[in-house]
């Protein structure tokens, strides 16, 4: 998984970790530690809106309806990297 240290993540990472939930690359959990950091301003500000919001998507990908049971799914994931590509222009 990209890490993006004190950089603002980019288009491409973003894309690269919404592909990876969707192949099971990347659980759930890795993906909303990778994007937490920068929704709750630890990491710095975030001045791409279309990356803000794929990392807000992202910081969530890990919630629990119940033990070891996600809110969200493939489907989700699809549906976020499909919104995502469109307004990146991708």
């Amino acid at each position: 998984m990209t890490t993006h240290g004190n950089q603002e993540p980019t288009r491409d990472e973003v894309r690269e970790i919404l592909r990876g939930l969707i192949s099971g690359e990347v659980s759930p959990r890795e993906a909303s530690d990778w994007a937490t950091p920068w929704i709750t301003e630890e990491a710095g500000d975030v001045e791409d809106e279309v990356v803000w919001d794929a990392l807000d998507w992202l910081s969530g990908a890990d919630i629990e309806t119940e033990p070891s049971v996600f809110l969200h799914g493939d489907d989700d994931f699809r549906h976020w990297l499909r919104d995502f590509e469109s307004k990146a222009g991708y």
